[in-house]
């Protein structure tokens, strides 16, 4: 394996080229233009990506970030690329289904993403041309990172593995913002632990529409609360819905759930979910290209990073987005959380990037905005489990508050 080192280094390095890293990156360029800044992605376009939940009030902060990210995005909107969402129906504290209907949200409609188009869209902005820009997006693995105290430098080396070679190359940073999701490579590596509160485990099927489907209407997101577990289904572009399945890693359904015929024997035992496949005529499909139709995993519990950030004046680094505090989907918080933490921590560096004399203390300021938003999320949390009282399993005494 061949190393290449790249003498010139940046102001920033951001891993992770999703919605938190992104924000970030873009927030940095708004704060302070004269930042450079390399963001660092290693998305696979061809893979499917849980997290298609889109608020209607994340249509401000694409605004705040980017106006051309705005208009870019509003015509992927145009032209199909996402779809509105009508509102939300759940069999959650009662048998029966309620609607809250999305015409009720002084915001407007969410959406239900192609979440691959709208991530790509947020990098196409932050690699995008702008006077006084100096951001650059690298697609490439983040392998390791080392510290440097040198009188001459102070910060950081990251190697990153090139896509499509077995070379390595070599950047330099004063500050690393870890957006690397769930995983928290880059804090992990700097000795940071991730705190996990639960087990809870996404377990996802694409179907899709076949030529004898009845043309699906329902813009809804559906929920319902099973016996142990809950579901979700939602329409996505290109005539295919997704159906997520949670329970604990520890649950019996959680070894069924992992293969197609399991998941779908417990999806015939939900009422509102398999009706709106069963009506349509879905059919299962698989996630990526040449593969058997079967569900995908994922992690979906709480989690948060000790320690978050590390300031050093000079340097230092921090992580955003799940890296830092992870949400289970019920909040309904991962994404629009995510981008406004990372505008929060863009706007923080460039302000410390700027030399500004009177900016508070960057650990204490970032810190309690973290705590705040981590509780404010338990709180909620816990009331909508709390809420569930006609299941008495295992999963659901592990959710109670009381």
């Amino acid at each position: 394996m061949s190393t290449h080192s790249h003498a010139s280094g940046y102001d920033v390095i951001i891993v992770g080229g999703g919605p938190a890293g992104c924000a970030a990156a873009l927030s940095l360029r708004k704060s302070n233009p004269d930042v450079t800044t390399l963001l660092l992605d290693d998305a696979d376009p061809a893979a499917f990506k849980i997290g298609e939940s889109l608020p209607a009030d994340a249509k401000n902060m694409l605004v705040y970030l980017s106006p051309t990210l705005y208009t870019d995005f509003t015509k992927d909107i145009a032209e199909g690329v996402h779809m509105p969402c009508s509102g939300n129906a759940s069999a959650w504290e009662t048998p029966d289904l309620r609607e809250t209907y999305a015409v009720s949200n002084p915001f407007g409609m969410g959406l239900h993403l192609d979440r691959a188009r709208f991530d790509q869209c947020l990098r196409d902005a932050v690699a995008g041309t702008t006077a006084g820009s100096q951001c650059t997006v690298v697609h490439g693995v983040f392998n390791k990172v080392e510290k440097t105290e040198a009188p001459e430098y102070q910060g950081w080396i990251v190697y990153v593995r090139r896509y499509g070679s077995g070379e390595t190359d070599t950047y330099r940073a004063k500050w690393l913002v870890d957006a690397s999701g769930r995983k928290a490579s880059v804090a992990r590596k700097l000795g940071a632990k991730t705190i996990k509160t639960d087990a809870l485990l996404a377990f996802h099927m694409l179907f899709s529409a076949t030529a004898s489907t009845q043309h699906d209407h329902d813009g809804r997101t559906v929920i319902e609360a099973a016996t142990a577990g809950w579901w979700y289904t939602a329409q996505l572009p290109r005539g295919r819905r997704v159906v997520v399945y949670h329970t604990n890693d520890d649950d019996a359904s959680a070894k069924l759930a992992r293969k197609q015929a399991g998941f779908l024997a417990l999806l015939d035992e939900t009422k509102y979910i398999s009706r709106v496949i069963a009506e349509h005529g879905y059919e299962a499909v698989a996630e990526g290209h040449g593969k058997e139709p079967r569900p995908g995993c994922t992690a979906a519990g709480s989690s948060h990073l000790v320690p978050p950030m590390e300031d050093r004046l000079t340097h230092g680094w921090l992580a955003v987005g799940d890296a830092a505090m992870a949400f289970d989907p019920l909040s309904s918080q991962g994404m629009i959380t995510a981008m406004k933490m990372g505008c929060v921590v863009g706007d923080a560096l460039a302000r410390r990037l700027r030399g500004e004399p009177d900016v508070e203390d960057l650990v204490s300021q970032l810190l309690r905005t973290y705590i705040r938003v981590r509780s404010r999320y338990e709180d909620e949390k816990g009331y909508f489990y709390d809420q569930v009282s006609r299941f008495t399993g295992p999963f659901w005494e592990s959710k109670t508050t009381a």
